[in-house]
Order: structure tokens, then C-alpha cells, then sequence
């Protein structure tokens, strides 16, 4: 919009309104916004932890993961992976322009092995939403991030790359949402005795709670 507008100048109004909330520049809100879901994800998944009688370790490690994942929005920490993926990269095929994407996919296999338990124990719909959620940032964070590098790489940052970008930076931001979106959904509000109670309930019920012969709710 910035180049059908000609609105290159940098403290022009148009440009600065743009640069404000494009989600492909960094510094600008909405990378504060999707740091801040990030954020969010690690306070429900923190509260889970506190809430629930399972898993409460796996939802401690949630918690530091989405936190860990709020500063990386913030301060574009996955970039300093470039160090370790330049060294990886010679000894693999193809040619991968951001090699930062080979140790974080390695870290994101560690950190779905270990979760892996907690999220198939929910409840379906949970499972459900927060497996999609996680294949959608991937899909964005890791394949996509490395088609636009290859783009970049051949062509600059042509229009052809801005584009790609931007479905990366929306995928990534789906993802995230879409996380909240699912654990959000395990906590019920009720109002008692004039307050008001939270509870956890992600865990479908076990045999002895729903009884014989009325399966647990998915």
C-alpha cells in the first residue's frame, strides 16, 4: 500500500500510520501485539498450572516457553540461531538462505516431544485447537520463513518476497491466536456466593467421575 500510495517519505502521514502497524517491520505495534498474545499464552498456561492437578510441570514448561517466545517477538532472538545454523547448514541438503530455521526447528521438535503428553491428555477440542495452532505458526515461523529467504535470496526483496512475508507474519499470527483461542477455552467463570470462581477444566472427566455408562465429554 506504502508503493501505490508513494508514500516512501518517512515522516509522511500515510507512511507512518503504515509503519505503525505493518506486521512485517519490527519496532512497531503490532509486534507488541503479537508479543503480547505470546504473553497471554504463558499467563493461561501459568494459571493452568496453578489450576489443575495434572501435568503441572508441562504447564510450567507452556509458560516459560510462550514467555521465552514473547521476548523472541520482541527482540527477534531467533536470529541469533544464524550462528549455529550457518555451521549446520554445509552439512545438509539444500540450500537454505535463513539458516537460523535448522536449530529452531530442532528446538520446536524438543519442545513438542516434551509437551506432547499434556496436550494429547486434554480434552479433543483442546488437543484439536492446539495442534492446528501449532502447525499454522509453524508452518508459517519454519517452511514459509525459508521459502521467503530463498526468495530473498535470489530476487531481493522484491515484491514477490514482501508478499511471501507477509503470509508468514499472518500465519504466525493465526498460530498465536489460535493458541489463546484454545486455552482460554478450558477455564470456566462462575458467579458464587456473590464472587466470582474460576476453574480448570481441560482434563475430559476420568471413568469415576462420569460414572458407568455416560462417557467422559470430549
Amino acid at each position: 500500500m506504502v508503493r501505490v500510495t508513494g508514500s516512501h517519505e518517512p515522516y509522511q502521514g500515510w507512511n507512518l500510520l503504515w509503519t505503525a502497524f505493518d506486521i512485517g517491520a519490527e519496532g512497531n505495534i503490532a509486534v507488541w501485539f503479537a508479543a503480547t498474545m505470546w504473553l497471554l499464552v504463558g499467563a493461561l498456561a501459568a494459571l493452568a498450572a496453578l489450576t489443575s492437578d495434572r501435568f503441572r510441570t508441562s504447564w510450567w514448561l507452556f509458560a516459560v516457553v510462550a514467555v521465552i517466545a514473547s521476548a523472541d517477538e520482541a527482540a527477534a532472538l531467533h536470529e541469533r540461531l544464524f550462528y549455529v545454523g550457518d555451521r549446520l547448514a554445509p552439512a545438509l541438503p539444500g540450500d537454505l538462505y535463513y539458516s537460523w530455521v535448522i536449530p529452531g526447528t530442532a528446538i520446536a521438535f524438543v519442545v513438542a516431544a516434551l509437551l506432547l503428553r499434556l496436550v494429547l491428555a486434554l480434552r479433543t477440542r483442546v488437543t484439536i485447537w492446539l495442534i492446528g495452532s501449532a502447525v499454522v505458526f509453524l508452518l508459517g515461523a519454519l517452511v514459509i520463513e525459508s521459502v521467503s529467504g530463498i526468495v530473498e535470496r535470489d530476487q531481493g526483496r522484491s515484491d514477490l518476497y514482501v508478499a511471501i512475508m507477509y503470509v508468514e507474519e499472518t500465519f504466525e499470527l493465526i498460530g498465536v491466536a489460535w493458541a489463546v483461542i484454545a486455552l482460554a477455552s478450558m477455564f470456566s467463570l462462575t458467579r458464587r456466593h456473590g464472587g466470582l470462581t474460576l476453574a480448570f477444566d481441560g482434563f475430559p472427566p476420568s471413568p469415576a467421575e462420569t460414572g458407568p455408562g455416560r462417557p467422559g465429554e470430549a
